[in-house]
């Protein structure tokens, strides 16, 4: 293993490294300052422009709910109590909220970017302390950031994954770190603690995370006795004290079958329980080439896998093989389960990442040549297409189009240069145009989508019909209906929790139903609201009068 990249830039050039090519000094240099010029950029820009998806809405309708009602363990949705998910990542929503002063996708997708960060620091301080290779840990940690669903989707939405996808990669390294320094006692203790914190995050996995990790890693250095070491005993006493404790509290009130049943349910909904044979066997066969498709273009890495013969050997460091064995104990539990999403897996792509990068730097010349030659023109369609912005009609109309474009066009065939000129640096090369790409996403299709999503629509009515009922009543008669996002704009427009009703209507009372309900005698139309996932596409503001 080398640091060349980094070496380079205090060693005169040439450099030989253990790769096939040179490393230029200056290559590498402008590649990194480019990196690191384009990261917070394209993380940052636009990111509370566009509307939540539904899963985001419910996040942050609960925190709201929380600050509203002044209950941050008692939590609810639309005024009724909400079991599916610990509260952990509610309360950072709520602090964040708080921090900003206002509720919005701004405050809710930050914390996100943070996490994010977080998780890339993480990735360059675990492979650095593990392998010495600074070239390594600083690679790994931008595949993580450039894969496809992480860069084009993971990292601008306010979700729990990326917070629990650092928790449980930090679950892994801990094991790594503590088993190499035979420290048993914080080894338990601490992945305890740990798996803690990723319960009161998302529930139930952090447990099955856990335990499929800790025994496979003890399984594989032969140390399975271990697992009744006494730091176990006691790190589970922890556990149990600290999400026992958020329970005993939670439980107030609320009936123990319920709590725990739909905790219960809300993971095992996903797993092959739940749905039938074919469903599971047609997702045993696609499982791969979804995920390989979803975490393009690194994912094609793993091609590097052949030949078999000498993998054994070009996995030969010890913090490798562990990555291994953290893929192999995990994945399938995914691999068996059809209602799986890609961001459940985010803790998995450093893991692949530096897999394939280890595969990639210690293949033979020739599958590495005809790997460069076909990303080298990949890089140059790339560099090619950078000047589009000017000509679609989509955005060349749009604000300063025609010096973002010309940054685009510089970063991008910078970039291609310096990957037809420096062999070597193909994948620093390739991380700038992503970032590029990131970029353009942000100044182009995220306006673009703004102007021509439905969700737009769907978020200016409940902002609307919110801004005109916040000194009224208003509430959801019989059932909740619309989504979430109708849910948390409406709210948070009202400034005030929309709870649920029963029938009959309360005269005075301003409520909302499905657009063909059948009303009432007496009952009149109001206004109508856009909504998501429902036939009819929007919902009745309704109100008996109030007799005289």
């Amino acid at each position: 293993m080398d640091s060349g990249y980094f070496y380079a830039l205090t060693i005169p050039e040439p450099l030989s490294t253990t790769n096939h090519y040179p490393v230029s000094r200056r290559w590498a240099f402008l590649l990194l300052l480019c990196i690191g010029a384009l990261t917070l950029p394209a993380l940052l820009i636009n990111l509370g422009d566009h509307t939540f998806i539904d899963d985001e809405g419910i996040r942050s309708l609960v925190a709201f709910e929380m600050m509203e009602s002044g209950d941050y363990i008692q939590t609810t949705m639309n005024g009724e109590a909400y079991f599916k998910k610990p509260p952990l990542y509610n309360w950072i929503l709520a602090a964040a909220f708080k921090l900003k002063g206002s509720v919005d996708e701004w405050a809710a997708r930050i914390p996100t970017v943070f996490f994010l960060l977080s998780f890339l620091a993480l990735i360059f301080y675990a492979i650095r302390k593990t392998t010495g290779d600074v070239t390594m840990a600083f690679l790994v940690a931008a595949l993580t950031l450039t894969s496809g669903r992480i860069l084009f989707w993971d990292s601008f939405l306010g979700l729990i994954d990326m917070s629990f996808s650092l928790t449980i990669y930090g679950l892994f390294v801990w094991m790594y770190v503590q088993y190499e320094h035979k420290r048993w006692f914080a080894y338990f203790v601490g992945a305890w603690l740990i798996a803690a914190i990723a319960f009161l995050l998302k529930g139930l996995p952090a447990v099955v995370f856990l335990g499929l990790s800790m025994t496979a890693h003890l399984w594989s250095q032969k140390e399975w006795k271990k697992l009744f070491h006494p730091g176990q005993f006691i790190g589970g006493a922890l556990f149990l004290l600290i999400v026992g404790g958020y329970y005993w509290l939670r439980l107030e009130g609320a009936d123990p079958t319920t709590v725990f049943g739909t905790l219960f349910t809300e993971s095992a909904q996903r797993t092959p329980t739940h749905h039938g044979i074919g469903k599971v066997l047609l997702h045993l066969l696609t499982f791969p080439f979804e995920m390989t498709y979803h975490f393009l273009p690194w994912s094609l890495l793993l091609l590097f896998l052949f030949p078999l013969r000498s993998l054994v050997s070009r996995l030969n460091h010890p913090f490798v093989r562990f990555n291994v064995v953290m893929i192999a104990a995990n994945i399938p539990i995914y691999w068996i389960s059809p209602d799986v999403f890609p961001r459940y897996l985010l803790m998995f792509v450093p893991l692949f990442s530096l897999v394939g990068y280890q595969l990639f730097t210690t293949a033979s010349l020739r599958p590495k040549k005809v790997f460069y030659a076909f990303f080298a023109g990949v890089a140059i369609l790339i560099a090619l297409a950078s000047w589009t912005p000017l000509i679609l009609p989509q955005t060349r109309d749009m604000a300063h189009v025609l010096p973002r474009t010309f940054l685009l066009i510089a970063f991008t065939v910078l970039a291609a240069i310096a990957i037809l000129r420096q062999k070597d640096l193909l994948l620093c090369g390739l991380i700038v145009q992503l970032l590029t790409l990131r970029l353009a996403f942000d100044w182009f299709v995220i306006p673009d989508r703004i102007a021509n999503d439905y969700g737009t629509e769907v978020r200016n009515d409940a902002r609307r019909i919110g801004h005109a009922y916040q000194n009224k009543p208003l509430v959801y008669l019989d059932d909740i209906t619309g989504s979430p996002t109708t849910w948390f704009y409406l709210s948070t427009a009202r400034g005030q929790i929309t709870p649920l009703a029963p029938s009959p209507p309360t005269p005075g009372v301003a409520f909302i139903v499905p657009r063909f309900t059948v009303l009432p005698p007496g009952v009149v139309i109001r206004d109508s609201m856009h909504i998501r996932h429902m036939d009819d596409r929007f919902v009745l503001i309704c109100e008996l009068p109030i007799s005289n």
